[in-house]
């Protein structure tokens, strides 16, 4: 602690560069806490479940150019053919799949007097009844749809209301926080309108939408979808997808009445909407890889130089009994000094920083504990940093030292 004093006095010598590395370590903490907080943001929407069988499930967009096609006979002639290519363990028509970035929303509402901005949001997938099992979910009350539920949607003949949906848990939560959506009835649109019995609760599943509120609240409603195309969700056994996906393929493209304009793995499609989050965590992860290098090389250089011009000094100090221990804690402590100093000020600027960000850009407030393991992680860092240059002090000879002019 008695060097404090010296060490300080001989930082105000070379104000300029002690202040550059101070406000360079201030920066970097600002920089690298908020960096590595959107990563762990981004991170954890890309890894969170969609309630899919992700790694077996693949999807088909057609689209079908021949008005006088008779939509409906073709999607179930697509089905049966789909359904008995060997390894397929469930095909269905759909209007979308999670995390595709496009999709269906609607509301739902447990009171016919509910107003109509009261509404209970939800992401609407089209299925048929194998949809639970293209889909990979788990039936945890009621029961799955049955042919008789079944209905049309279509532009020509118009729009068939069903008279059952199934919903997620956390849909069902949502609209009965008392856990009794079973058998109740909801309703698709305002003044009791549309009514549909919940006649099933599947696991989880999300939306359509990477970055909708109330993800999880999703239902599943028995509606065939006839717009002049239709997505196909298959569901392989393991390691069965790839050929699966070829076959579904060919059977697909036979018909000249249509084309197919996508044909992807629900993997090839996850990575596809979250493209722009990936490439943030790469670009943030390098920043961070960078910032600590240029920060690291520059408490380097300001020891390697404060070495050089103070060879004399250090000299005389090992020629008055001081150890090569004694030299390489002064660096120590020197460059603790100018860290704790830049790390101060990095606090005011980390929170300021992610104030803007939220404000501007809705990232979210960074928890607190990001600041003391951001701070930990740069003052040792600054303590590695400085530990080359302080051993080249230490190994100063006395007497060349004291020799040099």
């Amino acid at each position: 602690m008695k060097d404090i004093g010296p060490i300080f006095r001989a930082l105000l010598h070379n104000k300029l560069g002690t202040l550059l590395i101070a406000m360079q370590i201030a920066l970097t903490l600002a920089i690298i806490t908020n960096a590595a907080f959107i990563i762990q943001q981004r991170s954890a929407d890309i890894v969170r479940p969609t309630g899919l069988d992700e790694a077996n499930t693949g999807l088909f967009m057609t689209t079908i150019f021949d008005t006088k096609l008779d939509q409906m006979q073709l999607m179930r002639d697509d089905l049966e053919a789909l359904r008995s290519i060997p390894g397929v363990l469930a095909a269905i028509p759909t209007n979308s799949v999670p995390a595709s970035g496009s999709g269906w929303g609607d509301g739902l509402y447990v009171d016919p007097e509910q107003p109509s901005n009261e509404s209970t949001s939800f992401g609407n997938y089209m299925v048929d009844e194998q949809g639970l099992e293209a889909f990979g979910l788990e039936l945890v009350a009621g029961r799955n749809f049955q042919p008789e539920d079944m209905v049309r949607m279509s532009l020509e003949e118009g729009t068939e209301d069903p008279r059952v949906i199934l919903v997620s848990q956390a849909l069902a939560d949502a609209l009965f926080p008392d856990g009794d959506a079973l058998g109740k009835t909801v309703f698709n649109e305002a003044g009791g309108k549309k009514p549909r019995q919940i006649v099933g609760i599947y696991d989880h599943m999300q939306k359509a939408w990477p970055t909708s509120s109330g993800i999880d609240q999703t239902a599943l409603q028995p509606i065939y979808a006839l717009f002049g195309g239709a997505m196909y969700v298959l569901r392989a056994e393991p390691g069965e997808l790839a050929r699966v996906m070829t076959e579904a393929e060919d059977y697909l493209s036979k018909n000249r009445s249509r084309v197919i304009d996508r044909s992807r793995t629900f993997e090839e499609q996850k990575q596809r909407t979250y493209s722009g989050d990936i490439a943030m965590v790469k670009l943030l992860t390098a920043v961070i890889v960078v910032l600590g290098a240029i920060t690291g090389l520059g408490i380097v250089g300001l020891a390697w130089f404060s070495v050089t011009q103070r060879r004399k000094q250090i000299g005389t100090r090992r020629a008055l009994g001081a150890t090569r221990g004694d030299i390489v804690r002064y660096f120590l402590v020197e460059n603790s000094l100018i860290t704790t100093a830049g790390l101060l000020i990095g606090v005011i600027g980390t929170v300021a920083l992610n104030w803007f960000l939220d404000t501007n850009y809705e990232t979210g407030r960074m928890p607190l504990w990001y600041l003391p393991v951001g701070l930990v992680a740069l003052w040792l860092l600054g303590q590695l940093a400085v530990l080359l240059p302080a051993r080249r002090a230490a190994n100063i000879p006395p007497a060349l030292a004291t020799r040099s002019v």
